[in-house]
């Protein structure tokens, strides 16, 4: 709370829990406030795929402020897996970012 309230440009992930597993196979979700972990029975992401996420947001998060939720679920069948840099950079094309007060 104290770093949203500096007026300092931040990018704040919120992982679900961690998981041993290869990368690059579970689609991202990205969301706020706890909302996926309604609509999903496992929140969990593989820590390839977050250390992926981290390495995006040093690039896409430049100059924001933002804090968000991330997990990674099953791509549906027919589904093709959003790459990581996509995920990320629709998330903040939407502005959202989590309510800390």
């Amino acid at each position: 709370r104290y770093l949203v309230e500096s007026g300092l440009d931040y990018t704040i992930l919120h992982p679900g829990g961690l998981v041993d597993g290869p990368g690059g196979v579970q689609q991202l979700e990205l969301d706020v406030d706890d909302n996926m972990f309604a609509k999903y029975p496992r929140t969990s992401i593989c820590r390839e795929d977050l250390a992926d996420l981290c390495v995006s947001a040093l690039e896409f998060g430049k100059d924001k402020k933002v804090s968000f939720d991330c997990i990674g679920h099953n791509v549906e069948e027919g589904q093709t897996r959003r790459n990581t840099d996509v995920a990320l950079q629709s998330f903040l094309e939407e502005a959202r970012t989590a309510n800390y007060r």
